[in-house]
């Protein structure tokens, strides 16, 4: 665990994953914060879609709602053409020689007819 000790030494550490390519959204702009239902984005005919996730990870014990995460999450998130952000895992990790946490944020788009049909190669 030490190397996740270090690995946090410079600040936060940054993941971002695209599933769905979308047009960017501006740095910006406006997401809606959404308690997601596993069974909308199993479903065809859910509201919302994944295009793709931001995780966060750090020494200490992070706050999803901060102003500091949501300053890292919201270009990135509106990047990826998001229009609302979920938190999909929020863990923490203690050992002797420090705490460190991470969160991962799912970045969703309202689901349309377009998106749920079958895309050609």
């Amino acid at each position: 665990m030490v190397v996740a000790f270090f690995a946090f030494a410079c600040g936060p550490a940054i993941n971002e994953t695209r599933v769905q390519s979308y047009p960017s959204r501006g740095e910006a702009c406006e997401l809606e914060f959404i308690k997601l239902d596993m069974n909308d984005l199993s479903s065809p005919q859910g509201t919302w879609e994944v295009v793709g996730y931001v995780t966060v990870g750090d020494r200490g014990t992070l706050d999803p709602f901060s102003e500091e995460n949501r300053a890292i999450v919201r270009p990135r998130a509106c990047g990826m053409g998001g229009e609302g952000v979920a938190i999909m895992l929020n863990s923490s990790t203690t050992t002797a020689l420090s705490t460190g946490s991470s969160i991962s944020y799912a970045v969703l788009r309202h689901r349309t007819s377009e998106s749920a049909a079958p895309k050609k190669f």
